[in-house]
């Protein structure tokens, strides 16, 4: 009988494929696949315009539409119950037949927060499913270093010594950290795998692609050759290290987590200090004279003030605890739709109300001090607002729906007539006009498009002379396609050697008099008026002359008018 375990690691990421005894009867052409999904506090970093969870689901998903009907799926993930635990490890769902569906709808409720505990995982899971025939295949996608005091090397070293036939492919996803990538590199030559990369998720999916496939043949193993004997590390050519964690205890940010540290020399009160360097490395390794410094560390929405000292002949070392959590936002137009629409975000501190992050992602993140916060969502004219508190080490993470709906709207002169250039709209809330209301979303545009609040509006339009209001109501999720004709058109004029023109309507009042529409100067251009009759006098010094022109709905009319 065989059995495989397929473990999937994203910061890290790893599937894991092993052969088994009868209690995991495999079908004849089938593998055994153990997704292990890291959801450790880091997969809140960003890789492109995507967190890494993001990349995960994303991936993952992918994985189930392509997945073959023979092969068995199971679902393991770690880190995200509990922060610091590095035992956060659960089996949720059995190596079994693939329901798309529920799996994804279990991965989709992870929510990052804890620890990496990358070899324990695949330890548990080998133990769960010792092969005793058949080949074993391990594929271990990671973005950095083993941080629960294990040595995922050793341990592969270990396995295939009790299992010939274990194979460990690496997939090295995102990585920046020198020691992270020798890991991976010794894991996959100690166990005869693969060792490949991938810089973004479209690397990611054809990386575990690659490895699966390479899994799922039943090729024979042959035992690698004994390694070879380490060289001997050159010596390093800087002096310092540092690195920078949330809290005490937490793994050191790694990846994309961007990371600028700023170094200067110290300087009496009063006195700007001397400017040393800046490196933008996430660990950083510098090269500095022997001496005291200050230190400015920036991550995020996060500037941390420390000092270092650096002594000569040694290397030296600086761990940064920020005291600061991630903040992860996600914003979604309606509770069950994924769509994302155009956000706004605003991070603000409840101790000063100094704005600390702002982004116009629908899903993103930050890493901001501990404490509290008020975070608002604007999707079109929908504002929302959440108080939060972020504790340091941990990842808070907020979901806003927006329970919105999409107005496109199309402006017309006339119904069936050519489209408005540049039009004034705005959107105010309620079916009647009330004292003092603004609008709650504007635009100059013929074709508008406004995510709005379920409920009823009033849709106000200007363009010249042209004045009109529309009722419409929308419900959360729809999309609501609503034309706006205007019964209006153009005026235009010729008019040589005139200065000034004014357009009056064409009734009298009960004085007598006609009322003034607009006045325009020389040149004249192309005006909107409503349906309707006018009459226009021009002007010039004290010469005037009137002439009656009527305007047709979606039609642009031309007077022709002389002075004597």
């Amino acid at each position: 009988m065989v059995r495989r375990l397929v473990a999937v690691l994203c910061s890290v990421l790893a599937f894991v494929f092993w052969s088994g005894g009868p209690a995991l009867a495999q079908a004849p052409d089938g593998a055994r696949v153990f997704l292990v999904l890291d959801a450790s506090g880091s997969m809140w970093g960003r890789v492109g315009n995507q967190t890494k969870i993001e990349v995960a689901r994303e991936t993952i998903r992918s994985l189930l539409k392509d997945w073959r009907p023979q092969d068995q799926l199971g679902l393991v993930t770690y880190g995200h119950r509990r922060k610091g635990d590095c035992g956060d490890i659960e089996v949720l769902r059995q190596v079994g037949p693939v329901d798309a569906d529920a799996l994804m709808a279990q991965v989709n409720g992870i929510s990052p927060k804890g620890m990496t505990p990358m070899t324990a995982s695949v330890k548990m899971a080998a133990e769960q499913l010792k092969s005793n025939e058949g080949l074993t295949s391990v594929i271990l996608v990671s973005d950095g270093v083993e941080t629960c005091k294990a040595d995922p090397c050793s341990v592969a070293a270990e396995l295939k010594k009790a299992d010939v036939k274990l194979v460990v492919h690496t997939v090295g996803f995102d990585i920046q950290d020198r020691q992270a990538a020798k890991q991976l590199e010794c894991m996959a030559a100690a166990t005869g795998g693969l060792a490949l990369s991938a810089g973004n998720a479209g690397e990611l999916g054809k990386a575990i692609g690659q490895a699966v496939e390479a899994a799922r043949q039943k090729a024979p193993v042959k035992a690698p050759p004994p390694p070879a004997q380490p060289k001997a590390e050159p010596k390093p050519e800087w002096n310092l290290e540092g690195s920078v964690r949330l809290a005490e205890g937490d793994d050191p940010l790694v990846g994309k987590d961007y990371i600028v540290w700023v170094f200067y020399k110290p300087a009496p009160r009063g006195v700007d200090p001397e400017y040393v360097q800046t490196s933008n490395n996430s660990q950083i390794e510098a090269e500095l004279a022997p001496g005291e410094y200050l230190v400015q560390v920036d991550v995020g929405s996060v500037k941390y003030k420390t000092t270092a000292k650096v002594e000569a002949n040694k290397m030296n070392r600086l761990d940064v605890v920020l005291n600061a959590g991630r903040l992860a936002l996600r914003a979604k137009r309606t509770a069950d739709e994924n769509q994302k629409g155009d956000v706004f975000w605003e991070v603000t501190a409840k101790s000063d109300g100094s704005i600390v992050f702002n982004s116009y992602d629908a899903e993103t993140s930050t890493i901001v001090p501990a404490g509290k916060y008020a975070v608002s969502m604007t999707m079109g004219a929908a504002k929302l607002a959440r108080d939060v508190e972020v504790a340091a080490g941990d990842t808070t993470a907020i979901e806003i729906v927006a329970g919105v709906g999409r107005m496109q709207g199309s402006i017309f002169f006339a119904k069936g007539g050519p489209a408005l250039r540049d039009p004034f709209i705005e959107i105010f809330a309620g079916a009647e006009p009330v004292e003092n209301e603004t609008s709650v979303i504007n635009a100059y545009d013929s074709a508008p498009k406004f995510d709005l609040a379920a409920g009823v509006y009033r849709a106000h339009i200007k363009s010249d002379a042209v004045d009109r209001t529309f009722k419409f109501e929308i419900r959360a999720g729809q999309r609501l396609d609503i034309e706006f004709p205007l019964d209006a058109g153009i005026a235009a004029f010729d008019a040589p050697g005139v200065d000034t023109i004014e357009i009056k309507g064409a009734g009298r009042d009960i004085y007598g008099e006609r009322t003034n529409v607009t006045t325009l100067y020389e040149p004249f251009g192309n005006f909107a008026l409503p349906a309707g009759k006018y009459v226009v006098v021009a002007i010039k010094g004290d010469a005037r002359k009137e002439a009656e022109f009527e305007i047709a709905a979606g039609q642009r009319t031309v007077t022709k008018i002389t002075l004597p």
